[in-house]
């Protein structure tokens, strides 16, 4: 299931690189003007000072996904529970990654990264049986941590 989620997230970002690279105007000139039935755009002005501010948008970078909170804790022993609950969690659960972090005034470890709030929520009930209080949580993820290395994926 952990491979079909990430190959569905591969081909939507491949689908995305190849609605943009359609959508370069430049591009799609260059391959109509080519061959014997070639094809001469003419655009308006303002369409093509909108497609420009399209084109110079920062590329997006994070998505907004799920983590699995499993201890939020500032007490005066917030960092040795913090510590506890991260090599507890690494023990039982040591394919999933698992993050201890400090935002004053507390500690957090947070475990996984998903896409979709049915993930976390399946993987709540399993971290459940170790943490009775785990609860989800959204979170503005990295989007680089969805996409599969092709070297990672052969050692798999």
């Amino acid at each position: 299931m952990k491979k079909f989620f990430m190959l569905a997230v591969v081909a939507i970002i491949a689908m995305w690189s190849i609605e943009a690279s359609a959508q370069n105007v430049a591009g799609v000139r260059s391959r109509l003007a080519v061959g014997a039935n070639k094809v001469t755009i003419v655009e308006q002005s303002e369409a093509a000072a909108a497609v420009r501010a399209v084109e110079q948008r920062p590329k997006r970078t994070k998505v907004n996904g799920y983590t699995v909170l499993i201890l939020s804790d500032n007490s005066r022993t917030a960092r040795e529970n913090a510590v506890k609950a991260k090599e507890t969690f690494e023990e039982n659960f040591p394919e999933t990654k698992v993050e201890m972090y400090y935002e004053s005034p507390s500690f957090y470890v947070t475990a996984g990264r998903y896409l979709t709030k049915e993930e976390a929520i399946i993987e709540l009930w399993r971290f459940r049986s170790v943490f009775p209080k785990a609860i989800t949580q959204n979170r503005e993820l990295d989007i680089t941590e969805f996409i599969i290395n092709p070297e990672e994926e052969k050692e798999a």
